[in-house]
């Protein structure tokens, strides 16, 4: 990540820009990246960290690092007896007993 953050020209090499580690989360780790830059107007910081973001994504992709996010498996099926049999006879859980995997 540092190494994509240097081959920006609209980051200032000293200080050098660091990383930190900051938490493990359910689903990845929490890294804080500070640089800096000069003239330090909004629109440059904007643009510049528009830059450092889609550079340091870049740099994660090619290095087989994807981005968690959360994911839901939500399951649909027919609950009718007609489809399913007897409910009250079944265990709870997918599929009915007879069928594979019950």
């Amino acid at each position: 990540m540092l190494g994509a953050l240097r081959r920006l020209s609209g980051v200032e090499p000293s200080p050098a820009p660091d990383a930190l580690v900051i938490a493990y989360a359910d689903y990845g780790v929490t890294i804080r990246i500070r640089w800096w830059i000069k003239p330090p107007r909004r629109a440059d910081a904007l643009d510049i960290q528009d830059e450092v973001l889609c550079a340091v994504k870049a740099e994660l992709t090619r290095n087989g690092i994807d981005l968690p996010y959360p994911t839901h498996q939500v399951l649909f099926h027919d609950q009718t007896e007609a489809m399913d049999g007897d409910r009250a006879r079944q265990r709870e859980g997918w599929p009915p007993p007879g069928q594979a995997g019950g």
